[in-house]
């Protein structure tokens, strides 16, 4: 795996770690505006990590 800044090795560690923390979301925070919040948050980090390797490329 390349871990250079332009390598894809650092978005694959930045999305596992994102969907480790989804499914701990799920887990443990009861449904309602907490978690719909954790949720949304997660999603515009993944949306960030996609876009900036799409940008790197």
């Amino acid at each position: 795996m390349d871990f250079a800044p332009s390598g894809n090795g650092r978005m694959v560690v930045a999305l596992a770690v994102l969907g480790l923390l989804a499914v701990l979301v799920w887990r443990t925070i009861d449904p309602g505006k907490l978690q719909q919040l954790t949720w949304v948050l997660l999603g515009f980090f993944a949306f960030r990590v996609v876009l900036t390797r799409l940008k790197a490329r």
